[in-house]
């Protein structure tokens, strides 16, 4: 039921996504709901969880966008041991929490899509600038999607019955 749960939040967080319009004043920025899954999945599950649910959003990010497949797996999946690493120093439940994990997850994410890109070649003309500005709206929406994503993903599993499984995993 976890892993299932988890399969359909992140395709529900990746239809979403892509229907939401970008915030053209901050470069194209779209709110970066994948990764607000994949943060509460790494807050709040074992490392098996978290990985699973890195690489699968991951996949789904890259297949959004004109991103070639597995860089945002990289991305996602660096972001996911990072905080999985404090998971136990962390106030998991905590608005403060998903704000700054909102604001920070999605500028780690960037500049490290960004340095993929460029070092494999797949974006030489992208400006500096253009990048910095995306990842500031990104970061901002992050910091208003993230605790709505952690909330909505949390109410779910309280009415479904998974919460009582949710650090066994």
């Amino acid at each position: 039921m976890n892993r299932l749960l988890m399969w359909v939040v992140l395709c529900l967080c990746a239809i979403v996504q892509a229907i939401l319009p970008p915030w053209l004043a901050m470069g194209q920025a779209k709110a970066p709901l994948l990764l607000a899954g994949v943060v509460y999945y790494a807050l709040s599950r074992g490392s098996l969880h978290m990985a699973e649910a890195a690489v699968l959003a991951g996949l789904l990010q890259d297949s959004l966008g004109p991103i070639p497949l597995g860089f945002s797996v990289l991305a996602f999946t660096g972001v996911a041991l990072l905080i999985h690493q404090f998971q136990d120093r962390i106030f998991a439940d905590s608005l403060p929490t998903h704000v700054l994990a909102g604001f920070a997850a999605p500028v780690v994410v960037s500049m490290a899509l960004y340095v993929l890109l460029v070092s494999g070649g797949y974006r030489a003309g992208v400006p500096f600038s253009f990048v910095m500005s995306k990842t500031l709206g990104m970061s901002l929406l992050g910091m208003v999607t993230f605790p709505v994503v952690f909330w909505g993903i949390r109410d779910m599993e309280v009415r479904l019955g998974v919460e009582s499984l949710r650090r066994a995993a």
